[in-house]
Order: structure tokens, then sequence, then C-alpha cells
């Protein structure tokens, strides 16, 4: 009886585990079906964004106009604190400027009386206030003689002793000295890049522009000079000036047209032309990206798609 009922026992087990097996086989398919088609739908909401669904693209717009609402507020604020500190600079040099005039005209004081002095001993042997020796009044004209000659004394003999002179080239030294800052030696063209990334990376557009511009300016034809217009113009485009921005990315694309920057560059130029209203050449410049970089990377490539997507082309 005990045997009988093992028996009976281990064939229910073996019924289970063959029916057990199937049904673990089919939700495993049936998992890996439905992942499939989630797969798949998500694909083609991806290219439904990207071919024009009119919901996706109204999200797409609202982000766009938000970005760019963004962008011209951080320029503003960018374009504010660079104003304060060129004030605050401008402020500086002002009290700087304005001690110096006051120690000249101390010393040229100080001084003065001092070089007077072997000048009014060669005139001792000769009273030149006293006319008339017998004059009752003399003592009198001697007095008014010499309160009169105080300024004529500081203007005449100050002049004939070169007291003037030195204020003149006290005076002249200050803006020799501004044009000598205007016309100093600019860095080095890595550090004058480096000093132009760094402000960008710290949020300073208005200096990082400078910084640009006087590279271009001054190192147009160094291998960094399509880079360097490159974040000129990104520092014009943060802050809403997209004119400026295009020319600049223009400018890069025709210093290094196979650039590390130039997939960028395009894709911004368009996006500049596309702020401007000006889709149609947006867009053909778009058309032309796989064409002009057919080894751009994906980042590059995803870029460019967007951009695409946000001009409506």
């Amino acid at each position: 009886m005990p045997m009988t009922r093992l028996a009976a026992l281990l064939a229910c087990f073996a019924t289970l585990a063959v029916f057990a097996a199937p049904a673990e086989a089919q939700s495993r398919r049936e998992l890996a079906q439905r992942i499939d088609r989630l797969e798949a739908r998500m694909a083609e909401l991806d290219d439904s964004a990207l071919a024009g669904d009119p919901v996706a693209e109204r999200l797409m717009q609202r982000v766009d106009a938000l970005e760019r609402e963004q962008r011209v507020l951080t320029g503003e604020v960018e374009t504010l604190t660079y104003q304060n500190r060129q004030l605050r600079n401008e402020v500086e040099r002002l009290r700087n400027s304005a001690s110096q005039p006051f120690g000249g005209s101390q010393t040229s004081q100080s001084g003065g009386p001092a070089q007077l002095e072997p000048d009014s001993d060669s005139y001792a042997g000769e009273d030149l206030a006293v006319v008339n020796p017998d004059d009752p009044f003399a003592q009198e004209r001697a007095a008014a003689t010499g309160q009169l000659s105080l300024p004529g004394s500081g203007a005449g003999p100050a002049n004939d002793n070169g007291a003037p002179r030195r204020s003149e080239t006290a005076g002249g030294r200050g803006p020799a000295s501004l044009a000598g800052a205007s016309n100093a030696t600019l860095p080095e063209p890595a550090t004058l890049f480096q000093n132009g990334r760094n402000r960008l990376l710290d949020g300073d557009f208005g200096g990082a522009q400078e910084q640009f511009a006087q590279f271009t300016n001054a190192y147009g034809d160094h291998e960094l000079a399509g880079q360097a217009w490159y974040w000129l113009g990104e520092t014009h485009f943060v802050q809403g000036d997209f004119q400026n921005a295009a020319d600049s990315y223009l400018s890069s694309l025709q210093a290094q047209r196979q650039g590390p920057r130039a997939p960028d560059a395009l894709v911004r130029l368009a996006a500049s032309l596309a702020a401007m209203d000006q889709v149609a050449e947006a867009c053909g410049v778009l058309a032309g990206f796989d064409a002009e970089f057919p080894n751009a990377d994906e980042e590059s490539r995803r870029k460019a798609s967007r951009e695409a997507a946000r001009a409506g082309c």
C-alpha cells in the first residue's frame, strides 16, 4: 500500500512538471514580445516627433521658445554684470588718475618756492618796488608790490625755471600711459584662447566675447582661429545677438571648413538664421549637413536633426 501511494505522488509531480515547462516558456515568449512591441512603439514615437507629429511639434516649439527666452534673459544678466564690472573699473581708474594731479601740484607748489629763491636772491641788491628812495610812501609801495608779485612770480619765473614744463610732462604721461595700455602686447594665442574659454565656463559671456574678439582680430591665421570664431558666436548667440552670431559661425566655417567645431558651427548658423525668421535659409544650410560632413559623429547628427525639426524643415 505505501508503495502504491509513493508511485501516485511521483506520477503527479511528473505531470505538473510536464505542464509547467510549456507555461513558463510561454510566459517568457510573451514578455519578450511585449518588450519588442514597446520598443517598436518608442521608435514610432521618435520618428513621429521628427516627422512632424502635431502634438510633438507643438511641444518642441514650446521647449524651443523657453530655451530662447532663457538664453535672452541669461544674456541680459551677463551684459549687466559686464557693464557693472566695467563701471567699477572706470571708477577705480578715475580715482587713481584724480589722485595723481593733486600729488603733482603739491610737488610743484613745494618745489616752486625753493626754485624761486635763487632768482629772488639775484635781485637782493636792488629793490624793484622802490622807484624813488626819498618817496615817503616807499614802504607801503614795497609791501603792495610784494603782494602783487606773488601771482606773477608763480606764473613768470615758474615758466623760466621749468615748473610748468614738469606739470605738462606729468599731464602728458597720463594719455601716453593710456595709449601704451591700449597698444600693449597681447598674450600668446593659446593663453588668450584659454582665457576666453575660462570666462565662458564661468558664465562671463561679456568677458569671453572680448577675449575671443581680440583673438580673432590678432590671430586670424592661427590654427585655433576656427574654434575662436565658434566660441565668439556662442557668446553672441546666448545674448540674443543672432546676426553677429551668424557672422561668427560663418567666419568659423571659412577659417576651418573641416575643423573640430565645423559641424556644430553649421548647425548653430542654421539656428541663428531660424531665430531671425530666415527659415528657408536655415533649412538650406541644414540640407547640406550630410554632404558637408559625412564623417560627423552621432551627437552632431542629432543636433542637426533636432534643429531641422525645430525649424520645420
